[in-house]
C-alpha cells in the first residue's frame, strides 16, 4: 500500500460528454499529484469506450476497466478498490466537476486521525455554482453518512469492513450511506468539508436506466435499507425529521404513492433485514477488535 497515494474511482456507463469533463476536470484542478485514475465502464452503449482509450493514451486515465455487462455502481467501485494499492480510494461519480484543492483538502483531512474512515467534499448543482450558492469555509464536521458521487475511504477501512455492499445495494443507491453506518459501527469517523467544491449533475444514468419512478422508489428503499441495516434505534430516530420532511414533500410533488412503495418494499425484507443486521454487528466487532491490535 503506498502511503499517500489516491486511487481516483470512477465508475461510467452511457455518459460520453461528461465523463470526458470529470476527467479534464481533474487533470486542470488538482493540486495534490500522488493519485491515480481508475474508471471502470459498465459496457457503454455510445460511444464513451473508444473516447475513454483516447483518454488514456492522453494521460487523463491510468488503469482502464471494461466490463463486459452493467454490473451497477457499488461493483464498480469495488473493482476499482481491488485494483488499488494506495491509502485512499476517492469514489468521484462521472458527472462531476471538482474544483480547485479538492484532493487535497480530502487528504489532509483524512491525515488528522488513522480512524477517520471516510472523507465528503461538498457537492452543488450547476445551477448552485453559477449563483454563487456555496460557501467556501474551514469546517469540517462530523457526520452519518456524506454524498458518494464525491466520497474518500480510507484503504485500510474498506480491506477491515469490506468493500460497497453489491448484493443488497445493486444497481444503485444507498451503498454509500450503507458503508458509512457500517464504518461508524466498527468505530470510524465519517467527515465532510466545506473547504473545497465539486460540481455533481445528479444521476443522469440512473434516469437513463429506469425513469423518475423507478429512480425515486429505488432511492427511497435503499435509504431506509441502509438504516435498517445498521442503525440502533436511537440512531434511527434522528432521521425521522428528515424522512417526515421527504413524506410531506412528496403530497404536493404527487410522488407520495412512489414514496409509501418504497417503504412497503422494505416492510416486505425484514427477515433478511434482520439477518443483515446480526452479520453486520458481527463484521462491525470484527474489525473494531483487528484494528485495535494493529495500531494500539
Amino acid at each position: 500500500m503506498q502511503k499517500g497515494k489516491v486511487s481516483i474511482i470512477i465508475p461510467h456507463w452511457n455518459g460520453e460528454q461528461l465523463i470526458i469533463d470529470t476527467l479534464k476536470a481533474i487533470k486542470k484542478n488538482t493540486v495534490y499529484k500522488n493519485y491515480e485514475v481508475i474508471v471502470v465502464d459498465n459496457h457503454s452503449t455510445d460511444k464513451s469506450v473508444p473516447l475513454l482509450k483516447e483518454m488514456k493514451k492522453k494521460g487523463f486515465v491510468d488503469r482502464l476497466i471494461l466490463n463486459n455487462e452493467n454490473t451497477g455502481f457499488a461493483f464498480a467501485n469495488n473493482q476499482g478498490f481491488e485494483l488499488s494499492d494506495a491509502e485512499f480510494c476517492f469514489m468521484l461519480s462521472n458527472d462531476t466537476v471538482a474544483q480547485k484543492g479538492w484532493l487535497k483538502d480530502a487528504v489532509d483531512i483524512a491525515n488528522l486521525d488513522k480512524r477517520i474512515g471516510s472523507v465528503g467534499i461538498q457537492t452543488v448543482t450547476p445551477d448552485q455554482f453559477e449563483k454563487g450558492q456555496y460557501t467556501i469555509g474551514n469546517r469540517v464536521r462530523k457526520m452519518q453518512t456524506v454524498c458518494g458521487a464525491a466520497m474518500m475511504m480510507r484503504k485500510e477501512v474498506i480491506e477491515l469492513i469490506g468493500g460497497l455492499d453489491a448484493e443488497n445495494f445493486s444497481p444503485v443507491y444507498g451503498e454509500e450511506t450503507d458503508w458509512n453506518f457500517r464504518a461508524k459501527n466498527a468505530g470510524f469517523r465519517v467527515l465532510e468539508s466545506n473547504r473545497s467544491v465539486i460540481i455533481h449533475v445528479g444521476s443522469p444514468s440512473a434516469k437513463k436506466r429506469g425513469g423518475n419512478k423507478w429512480q425515486y422508489t429505488l432511492m427511497n428503499t435503499r435509504r431506509v435499507k441502509a438504516m435498517l441495516y445498521n442503525l440502533s434505534f436511537f440512531d434511527f430516530l434522528k432521521f425521522v425529521p428528515g424522512l417526515g420532511l421527504i413524506f410531506l414533500k412528496s403530497i404536493p410533488e404527487l410522488t407520495i404513492h412512489w414514496l409509501l412503495e418504497s417503504y412497503w418494499n422494505n416492510i416486505k425484507q425484514l427477515p433478511l433485514t434482520l439477518k443483515q443486521r446480526a452479520k453486520r454487528k458481527r463484521k462491525a466487532l470484527k474489525a473494531r477488535l483487528e484494528w485495535e491490535k494493529r495500531h494500539l
